[in-house]
């Protein structure tokens, strides 16, 4: 095979030689410029063959690239990040050749490389001698190389995953069915918070509970809040899902006024936030004693255990910055995010900055799930992410999601407030004559109750009746004065 191929280019080349010689002969006769004609073929030829190899090598040079398949180019443009950040041993080696001792650059070796239509994965294999410090310390590299998103994973000692998601709509618009898809599918007690590279996205608030959202004004927080909620009303009754809303600038919840699901007013004032929390405090306590007596140690279980379905409780508080300097409501918002989850509350707080002032850290360290849209500065960041990508990001409605243990890039859909009030006022109508249980037990006055009191309430409450007792006016006791008489 090889050896006709060679012939072939050999006739091929010969007929080139005497076509251009013929050519010389016609066109000068039998000399040119004292030169026999024919014998001018074959350095031409070369000549000519000389100049098309050197245009097609270097045509083929600036298009290779393209010409290499996708998961040829990913490696091609991992080896140069490689190269690059400096990720690579330097030995000593014989040549094979002339044998001489010389420096050779050992790689990481790229072991598979993986293309979907949303995601792409290669897994990556450090040589002999190279500390797992050198690749964890260059993720900025490959992120540099494509996008900030692309994620290393450590998957067992000395071998790694990168996880390169594609790229997002820079926009789209909400869809129920597709929200209530991935509510269905994820199960427990799901929060839809947008579409990342891999599909949508929803999160079990069971397993990972609490939402913080940061961004600046105008990148996406009021879009995905009435996401979550507009997305929650319509895939749960008021028999599942409680909402408690405050909005300290009066802007976002309004909408939500008088939908069935929403307890009471929506708070505006600080006073009422205070007492919007107290009452959320309460069902907490009385939940807590409910489980504690049925057995259960969450509320997963208590519904297991007794049949009895309680509505998830969601306290939604936009802009908490206002709150900052009070300490009792920030007292109780610890409380919800320390014994929440297990008791089916749960908290999305919201704000523009992650300064330490505004949440501190025991409270941070409880919101599990944190959503940052585009941000001020890297510090800020680095406070709520753990790294400096938010202040980076170009595209409204883009958000970084950050659970326990992963960071996920997402698009936020865009569901501006004319659909978001016909939605509401069709769950209005839904729910027109709905007559929903009270979250708390009324006390009933002619069944004497147990009541707790702290050391300070004990020692108030003897004061009084010890002040009654010596004080023997007559309006103290009127019954009695009037059985004597």
């Amino acid at each position: 095979m090889m050896r006709e191929l060679w012939n072939s280019l050999k006739e091929w080349n010969d007929v080139m030689d005497d076509f251009i010689g013929s050519v010389m002969f016609e066109l000068f006769g039998a000399t040119f410029v004292g030169i026999p004609s024919a014998s001018l073929g074959k350095p031409l030829s070369v000549l000519t063959k000389m100049i098309a190899g050197a245009y097609i090598g270097a045509n083929l040079y600036t298009r290779l690239p393209s010409l290499l398949s996708k998961k040829a180019q990913v490696r091609y443009r991992l080896t140069n990040s490689f190269l690059h950040s400096g990720l690579f041993l330097t030995i000593k080696r014989r040549d094979i050749g002339d044998g001489q001792i010389k420096e050779v650059r050992v790689f990481p070796k790229i072991n598979d490389v993986k293309i979907a239509s949303k995601l792409t994965e290669v897994r990556i294999s450090l040589p002999l001698g190279m500390a797992p410090e050198m690749i964890q310390q260059r993720e900025w590299a490959f992120q540099r190389t494509f996008g900030d998103t692309t994620q290393l994973i450590e998957d067992s000692p000395g071998h790694y995953r990168l996880r390169i998601p594609a790229a997002l709509p820079d926009s789209f618009r909400y869809d129920y069915e597709q929200a209530r898809t991935i509510l269905e599918r994820t199960g427990g007690f799901p929060v839809y918070v947008g579409e990342s590279s891999e599909g949508p996205v929803a999160i079990n608030l069971q397993k990972t509970p609490h939402i913080g959202i940061v961004g600046v004004t105008g990148w996406g927080k009021s879009s995905l809040l009435r996401i979550i909620l507009n997305s929650w009303l319509r895939y749960y009754s008021p028999d599942r899902l409680r909402l408690f809303l405050a909005d300290l600038k009066m802007s976002e919840f309004g909408m939500y006024e008088r939908v069935p699901h929403v307890e009471g007013r929506v708070a505006v004032r600080k006073h009422e936030v205070r007492s919007m929390l107290s009452e959320v405090h309460e069902i907490l306590l009385a939940r807590q004693e409910m489980f504690y007596n049925a057995g259960a140690i969450d509320q997963e279980e208590y519904e297991e255990m007794t049949g009895e379905k309680l509505p998830f409780i969601v306290v939604a508080i936009d802009e908490v910055a206002a709150l900052r300097k009070e300490t009792e409501i920030h007292d109780v918002l610890d409380d919800i995010a320390a014994m929440g989850r297990s008791l089916g509350v749960f908290l999305i707080l919201s704000q523009q900055r992650a300064d330490k002032e505004v949440i501190d850290g025991r409270l941070k360290n409880n919101l599990n799930i944190r959503i940052a849209f585009r941000m001020s500065d890297e510090l800020n960041s680095r406070m709520f992410l753990e790294n400096g990508l938010a202040a980076k990001i170009k595209v409204k409605g883009r958000s970084l999601v950050k659970d326990t243990t992963d960071l996920l890039e997402t698009q936020t859909p865009w569901l501006d407030t004319k659909e978001a009030r016909a939605m509401i006022a069709e769950i209005k109508d839904k729910y027109r004559d709905h007559r929903k249980k009270p979250l708390l037990v009324k006390i009933n006055g002619e069944v004497p109750q147990d009541v707790e009191l702290n050391a300070q309430d004990n020692k108030d409450l003897l004061d009084l009746v010890m002040q009654l007792q010596s004080s023997k006016k007559d309006w103290i006791f009127p019954k009695e004065e009037e059985e004597i008489s």
